[in-house]
């Protein structure tokens, strides 16, 4: 289990399709199943990601990548029921043992409407990971980490939310989620025994959420949402001399004001605007009120093409732990968004993205001291025939820092085939 790891992310985009093509496969074909994956060549010239400095200098190698997937969903009267799983072989050839790197990813979700008017949904998310687009869920959201975490890394997701309508015009969600994240990397495997991944990173978070909102117009719905949210880091590794990471447990409450529009079957935009109030269990750091948000756009522009665009900004955890003087709390941080998916033939498909980061830390000896991350990678793809298709891309990170041997830049490419059934 030592090196069972997540190698997907904006430079394993074409990866990153195969489960929502699977999907799309069900819900054409009708079949209950799916199976896939893909075959790839790859070259990652910062495969450490290091600085690129003569202390931390850049490696560079050529490799391969096998990932396999299957995925099943199940529909019985009322209740819908999906799982998928996808493991992924990736193989080093210039980088020191261990070479190779391994991924298990599992998903599911049921559905159940008991009425027209009450219904719930239920989803779980495990993974074991590596790369940080995965490990950290939600990489148009903000990352935590920039950077690869070596080890056996897990992060367990699930959700529920209970839905209801129970007059015409008027919705109302209310829901729970808990997200766990535990790294391999504890005291034991640090020199000294202070900074490991766990100090750092080890936490489960808890969310609860309620929102209602009402049809103002035809397909125009405004409402209002609260969150409360529990960060309990789990570590009592120190993550500086004499500071444990149970130090930086931290609460917040969200409140905002949100609008749902539909302009047309082909074009959605969902927005919310609103306050975060956190606080700290430690007096190391004061609490903190600050702005919220988290919008987006969608457009089908026409068949099997669609742009999507969003922007967050919400205060978020941190592998930082000390500059500046200062021990860091966590980060406010702006993220904005974009895919592109863009139907170029019947069987030529190209899809782009990007997400830029700008985050600000929080630290106990005050200060302003930020980072400004950049993900962008593009994907093309050939349908050679139904089942297999052709497909290569490109990705591009760079991570701009006020602290010192934090930024660094990496270049990815990989080439291979995909198959579907």
């Amino acid at each position: 289990m030592k090196r069972m790891m997540t190698t997907a992310g904006l430079a394993a985009l074409g990866a990153a399709t195969v489960a929502p093509c699977l999907a799309q496969d069900i819900g054409n074909n009708q079949k209950p199943w799916a199976i896939g994956g893909t075959i790839r060549g790859f070259y990652d010239d910062n495969y450490y990601v290091f600085p690129g400095t003569t202390a931390f200098p850049r490696k560079d190698t050529f490799g391969f990548e096998v990932a396999p997937s299957a995925s099943y969903n199940l529909k019985r009267d009322q209740t819908d029921l999906g799982l998928s799983y996808q493991y992924g072989f990736r193989y080093y050839i210039e980088r020191p043992h261990p070479k190779d790197d391994q991924s298990h990813q599992v998903n599911a979700r049921l559905s159940h409407p008991f009425s027209e008017r009450y219904g719930v949904d239920v989803s779980d998310s495990f993974v074991v990971a590596q790369e940080p687009a995965i490990l950290e869920p939600g990489a148009t959201l903000g990352l935590v980490t920039p950077r690869r975490s070596e080890g056996n890394n897990v992060r367990n997701m699930g959700r529920i939310n209970f839905n209801a309508s129970p007059i015409e015009h008027m919705d109302f969600q209310a829901g729970y989620s808990n997200t766990l994240y535990d790294y391999e990397e504890d005291a034991s495997d640090i020199v000294g025994g202070v900074g490991s991944h766990s100090s750092v990173l080890d936490r489960i978070e808890h969310t609860v959420s309620l929102s209602g909102f009402y049809e103002v117009l035809p397909k125009t719905q405004a409402g209002l949402e609260y969150q409360y949210q529990i960060i309990d880091f789990t570590s009592h590794d120190q993550f500086v001399p004499g500071v444990e990471g149970t130090t930086r447990d931290q609460q917040s409450h969200f409140v905002s004001l949100g609008v749902k529009q539909s302009l047309s079957d082909t074009l959605q935009l969902a927005g919310k605007v609103g306050v975060q109030f956190t606080s700290y269990d430690s007096p190391l750091w004061k609490d903190k009120t600050s702005p919220y948000a988290d919008a987006s756009v969608r457009w089908v522009y026409t068949e099997g093409s669609s742009v999507q665009l969003g922007v967050r900004h919400s205060r978020i955890p941190t592998d930082v732990t000390f500059a500046a003087g200062g021990l860091a709390a966590d980060s406010e941080s702006t993220a904005i968004y974009a895919s592109i998916n863009h139907q170029l033939t019947g069987k030529i498909n190209l899809q782009a993205m990007g997400t830029y980061q700008h985050s600000e830390y929080h630290l106990s000896a005050g200060g302003d001291l930020t980072d400004e991350l950049l993900y962008a990678g593009l994907t093309a793809s050939y349908q050679i025939t139904q089942n297999l298709a052709a497909e290569t891309g490109y990705s591009f990170d760079r991570l701009d820092s006020d602290i010192p041997l934090r930024s660094f830049y990496r270049h990815r490419i990989f080439a291979g085939v995909r198959v579907s059934f």
